[in-house]
């Protein structure tokens, strides 16, 4: 027997998720989990959607509860990645003083990958600092001028 999972919808939630489906710009991924929803409200099994739409049943359920739990905004992917670096003046003194001191590795001037991998931030900020500190580690003579005149 198919499992059948009945979802109550009103008719400005089924409006809403009509209206949505009629966008251009929505994405397929949300467009089908509108679908499942508002496939559910018909009264359509499990195995029916699953065929028509070519989702398996822990999908189907995911949504189905997500919608509940968050109505429309539940169906919506939310990614939010990483917080973003804040530059403070500690730690452009700090990227400053490491630019100093010799890689650990032991090779003849920082890359900005490896100087991020030591401290623990992004590239870009990395680049950001020597860029405002006009700092080229990468061209030796003027990096251990540089770092002569500043310590």
């Amino acid at each position: 027997m198919a499992k059948m999972e009945v979802l109550h919808l009103t008719a400005t939630e089924r409006g809403e998720l009509e209206s949505y489906l009629r966008k251009r710009n929505l994405p397929a991924s949300v467009a089908q989990r509108m679908r499942i929803v508002l496939l559910l409200d018909e009264r359509t099994s499990y195995r029916d959607i699953e065929e028509k739409l070519g989702c398996p049943p822990s999908t189907i359920s995911r949504w189905k509860q997500r919608y509940e739990q968050d109505g429309v905004l539940g169906l919506a992917t939310i990614h939010p990645g990483q917080p973003p670096q804040k530059l403070t003046p500690q730690l452009r003194a700090r990227v400053l003083e490491r630019t100093r001191q010799a890689p650990p590795d032991g090779s003849t001037h920082w890359s900005l990958r490896k100087m991020a991998a030591v401290m623990k931030v992004n590239k870009n900020l990395i680049a950001r600092i020597w860029k405002e500190a006009d700092l080229k580690p990468h061209r030796m003579e003027r990096w251990r001028q540089r770092c002569l005149t500043a310590g």
